[in-house]
């Protein structure tokens, strides 16, 4: 007989816990057995050590498995309890080098024999499948063909309210996925209603599960990248432990590279607070010049974001969405609110064309071949940058979430007239490749506007309250845009000035520029040295991997639910979008070497059909940093998007770009 069996002690009907924890029933005579796969191994150890683990009992994955007479009796003692879940527990899953995840099916409510007879019978077959048999052939050990090492766990379901998957680092900190859902949430890539620190989880459950994992962590050997477990939280509050596997990849890659720059650039003290990486908008290292800047709007509006430079990249504690939160606040009546189409109108009619009449004042003052002029040109354009700060923060964002919060569903673009091309033609000068002063503009990197192009003309009808809310979102660009403008002009006439090399002038300071300026001829500053470090130091950065987020000083993982927006993983990827509905139209019809497979969600099969298939790149619509997706792309090396929303509606051919560095799905803009 292969039958291992626990007590967790839990009267069913009246919802106390009445008897001692047992463990594993040391009765059964396969108790020990060293075969055992990682999964029922360390289920054993847990539950002896008295944890939460729902009794259960560890069997063949056959139907015969209950032919034994006391198999039998252990699983009509679970029924008795109420319905159970058949869980393979095959060689090669949960094991510290591969761990499978999700790979073995799971039967939920099984009620009766029958069932669990139907549910043994079935995770029998799996181990014939192909892309199984192919994942698990590298760390097979045994040599033989007859499957000893492979199980399956019959366990008591316990009524659930949420479902969490848990990765714990070896640092201790502890991250969380919550599913309320019924169902197999993970096996089916869902999104979780909450990912973050589990400190940050707010419920009655989180102090019982924050024991729970110490225990727990207590009890299971170290392992280098920390460990993944999976609770679920009853009706009750109380934390049951279901799942415990070994990472077997580090949940934040390049974190211990990007804190050691940290520490040597001594800006340790600044990982206090929640840090966003505002990637969306810098998706590299900031130059030194706009590095310089962000530090100097800082202490000039700290309500703006209050940016920091970490290394280089650029953080928020305020993203740029909810920069404008203070001030957004609705007054007393929505009529005394400005609507979207004033604002907008404003916008274009009037704070514009005031943008671009600083530039031009700017641009004339900077015609003069003095230096020492030069240099007294700076403070006009940062006061110009300034100005536009503050109609940003102070008129637009909060004139935009106004608007959005009271439209809500009913702002939908269309694809037909993309709002987001409208109104460019103007801009083009100065709208940068990156939000950056070291970026060229549109126009100098060759950019252009077909003036025939329907889609790329000014909306001359007065636009509705929607219609304005999108061009609001659009062309704050252009006013963003205006104010860097008169910097980078700075910046290349301070180059002209000094004899140095155009991008040169942006691997310096603003102040080190003014300083060289107005140094006498006899004793020129070393520029050219400095730039050379400076140059070395920002390729250094740019082979760093900052984390999205920063919680007191601990990287974290957290979803982007924005359109085509999702949890980075892997290296960038270009290639050409293949949407498949599931794994069989996958299989059935596999795409080139070069495709960016589309998925709904990207099930732990899935992820070994890509593999197998020699896919490098996916993207899914659902799934968290911590779902079986994640978990397999980590190990498989994928270049991927998770919960990557919308994705599925683009079509077939589309070539795109998979940023990891952003975590977007970039379309090709042609």
């Amino acid at each position: 007989m292969l039958g291992l069996m626990i007590e967790d002690g839990l009267d069913r009907e009246s919802g106390d816990d009445q008897r001692p924890w047992r463990g594993w029933d040391d009765t059964c005579p396969a108790t020990g057995d060293a075969r055992l796969p990682a999964k029922a191994r360390r289920l054993v150890a847990l539950a002896r050590a008295g944890l939460p683990v729902p009794p259960g009992v560890v069997v063949s994955p056959e139907a015969t498995a209950l032919d034994d007479p006391a198999i039998l009796a252990h699983v009509r003692a679970l029924l008795r309890r109420g319905p159970v879940v058949v869980r393979s527990a095959l060689h090669g899953e949960d094991e510290l080098e591969s761990s499978a995840a999700g790979l073995g099916r799971s039967w939920l409510g099984c009620t009766d024999l029958d069932s669990i007879a139907t549910a043994l019978a079935d995770l029998a077959t799996q181990r014939q499948d192909p892309w199984l048999v192919a994942y698990r052939t590298p760390t097979t050990t045994s040599g033989r063909g007859d499957h000893v090492l492979d199980r399956a766990i019959v366990q008591q379901q316990v009524p659930r309210r949420a479902l969490l998957v848990l990765a714990v680092d070896p640092g201790g900190s502890v991250e969380v996925e919550v599913h309320t859902a019924d169902g197999e949430a993970l096996a089916q890539g869902r999104t979780p209603e909450f990912a973050g620190l589990l400190d940050a989880w707010d419920d009655p459950a989180c102090d019982a599960v924050r024991a729970l994992v110490a225990r727990a962590i207590d009890v299971l050997p170290s392992t280098p990248h920390g460990h993944d477990l999976e609770v679920v939280i009853d009706p009750h509050a109380r934390a049951h432990l279901v799942q415990a596997r070994p990472l077997v990849a580090p949940l934040h890659p390049g974190w211990s590279e990007f804190h050691a720059a940290l520490v040597a650039e001594g800006q340790a003290d600044e990982l206090h607070g929640v840090l966003t990486l505002d990637a969306e908008h810098n998706p590299v290292p900031l130059s030194p010049a706009h590095a310089w800047l962000m530090g100097w709007l800082r202490t000039q509006r700290p309500r703006a974001g209050d940016p920091t430079v970490l290394a280089g990249w650029l953080y928020v504690r305020t993203l740029p969405r909810d920069l404008g939160g203070d001030h957004a606040k609705p007054s007393s009546s929505p009529s005394e609110r400005p609507s979207a189409r004033a604002v907008l109108t404003e916008l274009q009619e009037h704070t514009l064309p005031r943008a671009r009449a600083r530039l031009h004042a700017v641009e004339r003052a900077l015609s003069t071949h003095d230096p020492h002029a030069v240099a007294g040109v700076l403070p006009v354009a940062q006061q110009a940058f300034l100005a536009m700060i503050d109609t940003y923060v102070g008129v637009l964002i909060p004139a935009r979430t106004l608007a959005r919060r009271a439209l809500g569903p009913t702002i939908v673009a269309d694809p037909r007239r993309p709002l987001s091309t409208r109104g460019r033609e103007g801009f083009l000068d100065v709208l940068p490749a990156t939000w950056d002063l070291a970026s060229k503009s549109l126009a100098e990197l060759g950019a252009h506007i077909d003036p025939s192009d329907p889609r790329a003309e000014p909306v001359s009808e007065p636009p509705d309250e929607a219609t304005a809310t999108i061009l609001l979102g659009e062309h704050d660009d252009h006013l963003f845009a205006l104010g860097l403008a008169p910097l980078r002009a700075w910046h290349l006439a301070a180059a002209r000035g000094l004899g140095l090399p155009e991008d040169d002038a942006f691997m310096l300071e603003a102040p080190e520029l003014a300083t060289a300026l107005t140094t006498p001829t006899g004793s020129p500053p070393d520029l050219r040295s400095l730039v050379a470090a400076r140059r070395a130091q920002h390729e250094r950065r740019a082979a760093l991997r900052p984390p999205l987020r920063i919680h007191d000083g601990r990287p974290v993982s957290f979803g982007r639910r924005a359109r085509l927006r999702g949890i980075p993983l892997g290296p960038s990827f270009t290639g050409v979008l293949a949407p498949r509905p599931d794994l069989a139209a996958l299989l059935a019809e596999p795409p080139g070497p070069d495709a960016i497979v589309v998925l709904p969600s990207l099930t732990a099969p899935a992820a070994v059909a890509l593999e197998r298939l020699g896919i490098r790149a996916v993207c899914c619509e659902h799934g968290g940093p911590l779902s079986h997706a994640a978990l397999m792309a980590r190990e498989l090396g994928l270049s991927a998007l998770i919960g990557c929303r919308d994705c599925t509606t683009l079509p077939a051919g589309q070539r795109a770009r998979i940023d990891t560095r952003v975590g977007r799905l970039i379309l090709d803009p042609s």
